[in-house]
């Protein structure tokens, strides 16, 4: 089986979605054997969600399976979201086989949706900087 972790070795950053969220749009992480994982601003949350909780922050729930995208990553068209309900911005990480690469900002109050493709049972983790919690994404 192959894991997104594993294919996001040489993963992106998506890069600060606090600047991008006013656009509602942020550029793709790029990764290798074809996957790749992008982050957009979100409004309303539907679907595959964690929040995000607590100081050390933690995911809640830490594990989800949501559909791999094809098309365009929207706010309406993704694999799972992330809610920030904590008061301040959070940095997220993907976890890679080489470490862990910076992902996206999130910031309080704010929600953004993950797009990722990959063949069925595909996961990746990601983590919070300053905090040992972990969210494994499992593609359905």
């Amino acid at each position: 089986m192959v894991s997104i972790k594993n294919q996001l070795i040489r993963a992106a950053a998506v890069g600060a979605v606090a600047a991008a969220a006013i656009a509602g749009v942020v550029a793709p992480a790029s990764a290798s054997a074809g996957v790749h994982v992008t982050a957009v601003a979100r409004v309303a949350v539907k679907g595959p969600n964690t929040n995000i909780t607590g100081s050390p922050a933690k995911w809640m729930p830490t594990k989800l399976t949501g559909p791999p995208i094809t098309g365009k990553c929207t706010a309406k068209n993704f694999t799972v979201s992330m809610t920030n309900k904590t008061k301040k911005t959070q940095s997220i990480q993907v976890n890679t086989g080489m470490g862990k690469k910076p992902f996206a900002k999130i910031p309080a109050g704010k929600a953004i949706a993950v797009c990722g493709s990959g063949p069925k049972g595909a996961k990746a983790t990601f983590s919070i900087t300053g905090s040992k919690s972990l969210l494994t994404v499992t593609l359905s």
